[in-house]
């Protein structure tokens, strides 16, 4: 049984596809590519459109139940300065009993 294509001649593992769409030589560096997953997503937004909050949860569970991986984030002239996580639910995403850090 052979290994496959992902192995070079060297015996090294071939970057992936996705992995070699994500370098950008224009700026030298990786960018960050999010892989689909079992996860549902939530945004809270300002009134100018900005993201405030973002939630991320196992598909199905509700905005009421604990287990949301929360992020809250902090801007300096439309620049985030500051994103922090806590671990409630969405519902109480804003709420002061949240500690994010």
């Amino acid at each position: 049984m052979g290994w496959g294509s992902n192995i070079d001649q060297r015996g090294a593992v071939k970057p992936s596809n996705l992995e070699q769409e994500a370098f950008d030589k224009a700026v030298g560096g990786y960018r960050y590519i999010e892989i689909p997953s079992n996860l549902q997503a939530r945004y809270a937004y300002n009134a100018d459109g900005t993201v405030l909050y973002a939630g991320y949860a196992v598909r199905g569970l509700a905005s009421s139940a604990t287990g949301w991986l929360l992020q809250k984030f902090t801007y300096d002239s439309m620049k985030v300065t500051l994103r922090q996580i806590a671990y409630s639910s969405w519902d109480l995403r804003a709420d002061a009993g949240t500690t994010y850090a």
